[in-house]
């Protein structure tokens, strides 16, 4: 039986024809490129998965310049004394203390914590973001002013950056005391992503030369540092026609007339000089005794030609007979 040669043996295997079960396509110099990328990135997915990450210990707190506060209260006043910041793994905290006149024990300040990513859950460094609704707002206000009565007030206010809540009381020692909070939510971006993290914020202020409203006003006014939250963009209504805007204060409709500007300015009034008291009356004197009138007339001589002359009855007063002389006719 003839032998069959190795150029038949090719013809017969499909297979052998081009060698391409044998031996591996080359590849050029890009396509080993790519192959080594894909499998350094696979190699980092690979050691990701199975290794675990870091905990990041909150930072000591450590006080910073006043011009490094992320709030600051309206012009004014309250002033700021100091801003100690605690910077955690997914938010900056920090406690602003203000200037006050207040006689009631307790720490006058603004409490504000800006996250930067989402809420953590306590693990690895990060602060949890609560809703106020999952907030024991009472224990929170007894807390700030345990020796005042607060009353939490059912009004809604609401400042530049939404609403916000309040509890006011008044101090054994006669300040006026508030605490007040407020949570900005966060701003999310087209793909879901947190474009800006939520703002918590805390004020416990008392005063004693403060009211109500005056306190509350550092609510009302406070402004926050950019970019803990940007500038909020001008009305469209500002410049269009057919849109009426009236003059607004945060209590209302304002009044020129109101400015303090306006009011009238009292007129100084001189000091008027003590005066000197009254002279007592000096009573008029008394009028002397008059002596009684003596009897005027004609003097009539006594018989026998000697002794006193009696004057003569005044005509038309009584006749007096002379007694009878010694001598008869």
């Amino acid at each position: 039986m003839p032998h069959a040669s190795p150029q038949t043996r090719r013809e017969r295997d499909p297979s052998s024809r081009s060698g391409a079960s044998l031996r591996a396509p080359s590849m050029g110099r890009a396509g080993r490129a790519a192959l080594a990328l894909a499998c350094a990135v696979a190699l980092v997915a690979v050691a990701g998965c199975a290794s675990t990450r870091a905990v990041q210990e909150p930072r000591t707190a450590t006080t910073v310049p006043l011009s490094e506060a992320m709030i600051f209260p309206p012009p004014g006043g309250p002033g700021l004394l100091s801003v100690v910041e605690t910077n955690y793994a997914n938010a900056v905290h920090q406690d602003i203390a203000l200037a006050t006149s207040a006689r009631t024990p307790g720490e006058n300040r603004i409490s504000i914590t800006r996250f930067l990513t989402a809420g953590g859950d306590g693990n690895d460094g990060e602060l949890a973001d609560r809703e106020l609704s999952q907030i024991d707002l009472y224990a929170e206000t007894a807390a700030a002013w345990p020796q005042v009565q607060l009353l939490r007030s059912p009004f809604y206010v609401q400042n530049l950056y939404g609403p916000f809540g309040y509890a006011v009381g008044g101090a054994p020692t006669g300040d006026t005391c508030v605490y007040a909070w407020q949570r900005i939510e966060p701003t999310l971006r087209p793909s879901g992503s947190i474009a800006r993290g939520a703002v918590s914020i805390r004020l416990q202020l008392c005063d004693r030369t403060q009211d109500e409203q005056t306190l509350l006003n550092v609510m009302y006014q406070m402004r926050l540092r950019d970019p803990v939250y940007a500038p909020a963009r001008a009305s469209i209504l500002i410049g269009t026609p057919g849109a009426v805007i009236l003059p607004q204060s945060p209590y209302g409709v304002a009044n020129v007339l109101d400015l303090p500007e306006a009011q009238p300015t009292p007129t100084p009034v001189a000091p008027q000089q003590p005066s000197q008291p009254a002279a007592p009356a000096t009573p008029a004197p008394a009028p002397a005794p008059q002596p009684d009138p003596v009897p005027t007339g004609p003097t009539v001589p006594l018989p026998g030609g000697g002794g006193t002359h009696v004057p003569a009855p005044v005509p038309g007063g009584p006749v007096v007979p002379l007694p009878p002389s010694g001598n008869g006719p």
